[in-house]
């Protein structure tokens, strides 16, 4: 009898112990299910994946906001710029040129290294061309801004991916030479494009590239950006861009 007094015991121990078990893990589903539900009903919620398309105002507001330094140690040589990433011949320069060209490009020799003419339009001012050397290639974040930004933490090999940035089209963009040089190093919170209809999707552009190369912005530059990016234009829906590092 004692014996069998002693195996009901030891069994309803084990099964009590399987209770508690199953209670727990019950207990931690439902902890993980509302946290989830939680986030997902946040002001601040992540879209679906990362393939989603969200507004630009969303990714305005996940860029990290912070003061900007570094300035004194800035030196554009740091971003090897302009590469021959594929060792044609064509630099970054040669390669977006031929990419934004309405028509058919000429070279400047028969190894076809650099662009002579094409057909490329600069949207910051409206105008349109068909001359190479009256056009430049402006990074949108310029390079100055992006080593202030954070740039200057990464690794040369980073910093080369940004400056040569050809997979990102709003990185690298064929503006005409005299609204690049008035541009200069500028952010937003100094300089806009002259043409009012442009600025829109200069902000937008803006955000992304930012938001690609996780760079920084500070407060003056998310004010102008709040405001323009407020109303429709805030709204306009964009697919968030792929990381570059």
């Amino acid at each position: 009898m004692l014996a069998v007094w002693a195996q009901r015991k030891i069994r309803a121990h084990a099964m009590g112990e399987y209770s508690m078990r199953v209670r727990s893990r019950a207990v931690a589903i439902l902890a993980a299910l509302l946290i989830g539900l939680g986030s997902a009903s946040g002001a601040g919620a992540a879209p679906a994946s990362a393939a989603s398309n969200v507004t630009a105002r969303w990714l305005l507001y996940q860029i990290p906001v912070t003061n900007e330094t570094g300035w004194s140690t800035y030196n554009r040589a740091l971003f090897d710029y302009p590469a021959d990433l594929n060792g044609d011949c064509q630099n970054t320069r040669a390669e977006v040129l031929i990419a934004e060209s309405r028509a058919s490009v000429t070279y400047t020799s028969a190894r076809h290294c650099y662009v002579r003419t094409g057909r490329w339009y600069s949207y910051y001012d409206g105008v349109w061309g068909t001359l190479a050397s009256r056009f430049e290639l402006d990074h949108l974040v310029p390079l100055y801004e992006a080593w202030i930004s954070g740039a200057r933490r990464w690794t040369t090999a980073d910093r080369r991916r940004l400056a040569n940035d050809t997979a990102f089209g709003a990185t690298l963009q064929i503006v005409t030479s005299a609204v690049n040089q008035a541009k200069g190093e500028k952010d937003p919170a100094s300089w806009l494009p002259p043409r009012a209809s442009a600025r829109c999707t200069y902000a937008i552009r803006w955000v992304q590239v930012k938001y690609r190369w996780r760079l920084t912005m500070d407060s003056a530059e998310r004010g102008v950006l709040s405001r323009l990016l407020s109303g429709t234009c805030g709204a306009t829906m964009i697919a968030v861009p792929a990381r570059g590092r």
